[in-house]
């Protein structure tokens, strides 16, 4: 299984954007692919639909869209 995760970390005005993998029975899997700083915050709910649209994957996050 794959899947996105993209965290908001409100605190140190960042946004990480992780690669997960996982096989059942097995731990999950994290590489972290991207960062940005918070001046990206209103566009990453576009990013996410776009991400979604075009390779299928999960993604998960705490930005609400």
């Amino acid at each position: 299984m794959y899947e996105l995760r993209v965290v908001d970390q409100i605190y140190s005005k960042k946004i990480n954007i992780f690669f997960e993998w996982y096989k059942i029975g097995k731990a999950t899997r994290s590489q972290q692919i991207a960062q940005f700083d918070s001046t990206y915050t209103e566009q990453i709910p576009e990013i996410i639909k776009k991400i979604r649209k075009e390779t299928g994957l999960t993604v998960r996050t705490n930005i609400y869209d």
